[in-house]
């Protein structure tokens, strides 16, 4: 090849490999929720449709949009071969099915705000407890009203308990402890679950562990003014396993509904006046077993009750092999479980078991299957050296 072939040869190279246009500096197409910005390259005119392009930008415009009150920016000049190229800068902001925008930094800043009270306050003996249980929030679900409800719930739910912590103390019955467990499947997961399941969704996986840890840290920061001792724990449940082709294929901990619990936990350790707030985050076991008051009583999810049967019947199943392998929750008089997503109640002999209503709006899947709707609440009760009393939905 001569030295002029070889010459054509790269002239070609180079016609064929795309030049690299360059937009003006903080002015790339992208978008930075931190920031709160988003840029694009249009028309003359911006788009229309904000929904397209946050979607093509890789959000979901059901979370984020727009912000039609703030102006858009426009930038144009001229690019090479008499071009003139236009770029559009907006304000993006979160939904209101987004509200779990706070990261950790502002969390513990909020925590901050919120102290709890000094544990050199707390009880050395309960008297009576109060037991609070989050079961079944499946963060994530459009169903029935989706995101936005199950927020709404949840505000409810924050000044609920006050009110009914003062209405005990009303009728003579005070609490000098609150007992908050988490009973799994507080986020709904992507996949694995049910049919459907990935195109149902409203938020991905980190956005539901998002709003889960907003959710917690706005509650327990709240309730823990309520009392001068406040137990926080949680056990793992279905949803928050990591699943491929519908099977867990890590660890039984290595569940999000442990996960966001151990970062609530480290956010209020970082914050002052929450000496006085305990947390059992199970490690080695998929419940907790805790004395409430001079009252065992037990946790699970429930979904390794296996069998065939009714809930109650399988997980009054499961308790007794529990009791005849010494295991812990065989030894408590009151055995606590979510999954099933209806309040139920059966005393047997000196035990009772308790099924926890869910905070989940329902889903459509389950019912077009033949199975009612949800009733959303969240199953309180309270312990002492008699055992368990004070029974209410709120």
């Amino acid at each position: 090849m001569t030295p002029d072939e070889f010459l054509k040869v790269q002239r070609q190279i180079d016609d064929v490999v795309p030049k690299r246009r360059s937009a003006p500096k903080g002015w790339e197409p992208g978008v930075d929720t931190a920031k709160g910005t988003l840029t694009v390259e249009g028309g003359q005119q911006p788009p229309s449709d904000w929904s397209v392009v946050i979607r093509e930008l890789g959000l979901d415009p059901a979370a984020w949009t727009v912000d039609e009150s703030q102006p858009v920016q426009v930038r144009t000049w001229d690019a090479p071969g008499g071009n003139r190229l236009y770029y559009y800068r907006a304000t993006v902001k979160p939904t209101s099915q987004n509200r779990a925008g706070e990261e950790i930094d502002e969390l513990v800043r909020a925590a901050y705000r919120r102290r709890g009270k000094s544990r050199q306050n707390a009880p050395q003996r309960v008297s009576r407890g109060i037991v609070i249980c989050l079961a079944d929030w499946q963060a994530g679900k459009s169903d029935h009203g989706g995101v936005e409800a199950l927020l709404d719930r949840l505000w409810a739910l924050r000044d609920a308990v006050p009110a009914r912590v003062k209405q005990l103390a009303k009728a003579g019955r005070p609490v000098d402890a609150l007992y908050v467990v988490g009973m799994g499947d507080m986020v709904e997961g992507c996949d694995g679950h049910y049919a459907m399941q990935t195109f149902a969704v409203a938020l991905d996986r980190r956005e539901q562990v998002r709003l889960v840890r907003r959710m917690l840290t706005e509650l327990l920061t709240e309730w823990s003014k309520l009392a001068p001792r406040m137990v926080v724990g949680c056990v793992p449940g279905n949803h928050g396993e990591n699943r491929r082709g519908g099977k867990a294929y890590t660890t039984f901990e290595d569940n999000d509904d442990l996960a966001v619990f151990e970062q609530v936990q480290e956010i209020l350790e970082r914050a002052e006046g929450y000496d006085h707030v305990a947390w059992a985050i199970p490690d080695g076991d998929m419940t907790i077993t805790l004395d409430i008051a001079g009252t065992t009583v037990a946790f699970a999810h429930g979904h390794q009750a296996r069998g065939s049967g009714m809930p109650l019947q399988k997980l009054r199943s499961w308790w007794q092999g529990k009791m005849a392998a010494q295991h812990p929750v065989g030894d408590a008089g009151v055995l606590v479980f979510g999954h099933y997503h209806h309040l139920q109640v059966l005393q047997d002999g000196p035990r009772t078991l308790l099924g926890c209503p869910s905070n989940d709006g329902g889903s459509r899947w389950f019912e077009e299957s033949g199975g009612p709707t949800t009733a959303c609440g969240t199953l309180t009760f309270t312990c002492d050296a008699d055992g368990w009393d004070d029974l209410k939905v709120l």
